[in-house]
């Protein structure tokens, strides 16, 4: 009964954690006062009609921790092998066009046509819409099939290319830190787009070195 509801405990303390992002963090890197956290918790159980004792919170706390630290272990040395492994891209002047679906669907072999010939050429779709990536060359022959159906046009853009090794298929993470390491650094990020082993962050060309820069380093980093 006893190893029951401390395990019950246990599986109601993560649960909590889990709306605490940030507390997560600190708990990973040791900077948490676990008796101090021990008792707002205990007070968030209580919230929600469940009674636990402080200690038994806290025990559960130094538990979920031991846990954590093990699963970022592991996380954490995926996610360098594969972002070590990622070799890095760069196509400048390119443009991103977003329609509706009827200038898609209506003159498909056109679209067709043009991206055989190409430089750059990436198409996503989305519920109402397309959004198209290509290279700024292919304005003159694109603009007349988009006429009246274009719904953005986003000129002077430049993709930054990450391709990595196969096991990025099934490692969480690596977009986020890829995207989450941009954002830092103020860099906003116009279309991310994932095709198979690749990553393409488009960015404005006026920061697209900066961008191109932070990720190099990045990928070095994950090599020592």
């Amino acid at each position: 009964m006893f190893m029951k509801e401390k395990t019950s405990i246990t599986k109601m303390v993560k649960e909590r954690l889990k709306t605490h992002p940030a507390v997560r963090e600190c708990i990973l890197m040791d900077i948490v006062n676990y008796s101090s956290l021990a008792r707002v918790l205990e007070k968030e159980l209580e919230n929600h009609g469940v009674n636990a004792s402080i200690s038994a919170v806290k025990m559960a706390l130094l538990r979920t921790g031991e846990e954590l630290k093990k699963e970022r272990m592991v996380f954490e040395k995926n996610l360098r092998k594969i972002i070590g492994s990622t070799v890095i891209q760069l196509h400048s002047d390119l443009m991103v066009l977003t329609m509706k679906k009827n200038a898609m669907l209506g003159r498909f072999p056109l679209f067709m046509k043009i991206m055989e010939n190409a430089r750059f050429f990436q198409l996503i779709q989305g519920v109402d819409t397309f959004t198209l990536v290509i290279s700024q060359e292919e304005k003159k022959r694109i603009f007349p099939l988009i006429s009246k159906e274009a719904v953005d046009i986003v000129e002077g853009q430049t993709a930054i290319i990450l391709i990595s090794p196969y096991a990025i298929i099934n490692t969480p993470g690596i977009v986020s830190l890829i995207t989450s390491t941009l954002s830092y650094q103020g860099i906003n990020i116009t279309q991310i787009i994932s095709c198979h082993k690749d990553t393409i962050v488009v960015v404005d060309w006026d920061i697209a070195p900066r961008a191109y820069e932070v990720l190099e380093d990045l990928i070095r980093s994950m090599r020592k």
